[in-house]
């Protein structure tokens, strides 16, 4: 397709900060060969701009390889068992590897909007420090319609998100935001912390943590809270288990290729 020279120039600018940020050779190949590039009409530009959502690419696995180097450069503090296998399950770092693998080479769009800091009842709305206005978080118009009566993105369980996701992937193929081989899901964990180290260090300003999930074949999710160890460090990952853990979750959306 003939790209706009905003849409040039994104794939460029994120193209040589990954570079810089990894130390990569000019010639080192980001995309997969058959990496789909998302087809943006100027308008679904502008309406995706207004959701906040910030195209990027994902290095592929030839460039940046999910090594050793790669845990120990993103992921400086995570816990002693990150490698360990766990009972009746693989290991957080094993989980990652294969399941970031699918998205390595691509383009995806991520979700930018500032994550609130927690006060007492869980009222804060994303879009500012504090979390006071509702007006500045893009999504909630969505909400009421997918019958997430509170208001917010937090106290929710598993079902009320994935209607969410639903009410929205509708609405936007409807109205012709979705792009072409793409659809919009909750943010995956790994691409949570590469976008977050290397391009909004400011997402580690807020002492919250995000819902981050795979899917496997038959569509069932592994469901995971992300977050920070320290400023600038998005190293803090652990599995969801019980509803209990889903009342302090905030999550971000991703547009993600099919």
């Amino acid at each position: 397709m003939n790209y706009t020279v905003s849409q040039s120039d994104w794939l460029q600018a994120r193209a040589n900060k990954l570079r810089e940020f990894f130390q990569l050779d000019a010639d080192a190949a980001l995309l997969s060969a058959d990496a789909r590039k998302p087809e943006l009409s100027t308008a679904v530009e502008n309406s995706l701009k207004r959701f906040n959502i910030e195209w990027h690419l994902v290095p592929s696995r030839g460039a940046v390889a999910f090594d050793d180097a790669y845990v120990k450069r993103l992921y400086p503090t995570v816990p002693l068992n990150f490698s360990t296998s766990r009972e009746h399950a693989s290991s957080y770092h094993d989980q990652i590897v294969f399941n970031h693998a699918a998205h390595q080479g691509c383009i995806i769009g991520v979700e930018t909007t500032l994550k609130p800091r927690y006060l007492p009842g869980n009222k804060q709305f994303y879009g500012t420090t504090y979390g006071f206005d509702q007006t500045v978080d893009p999504f909630s118009t969505y909400f009421g319609l997918a019958g997430m009566m509170s208001g917010t993105r937090y106290a929710h369980n598993y079902n009320a998100i994935q209607n969410l996701i639903n009410v929205i992937n509708d609405d936007w193929k409807r109205r012709g935001l979705l792009p072409n081989g793409y659809l919009l899901t909750v943010c995956p964990p790994a691409i949570f912390n590469l976008i977050g180290t290397v391009f909004h260090p400011e997402w580690s300003e807020t002492e919250t943590l995000e819902l981050g999930f795979y899917r496997d074949d038959y569509g069932n999710a592994t469901c995971y809270a992300v977050g920070c160890n320290a400023p600038k460090d998005f190293s803090y990952i652990a599995e969801v288990e019980g509803e209990s853990d889903w009342a302090l979750l905030g999550f971000r959306m991703a547009l993600v290729p099919e």
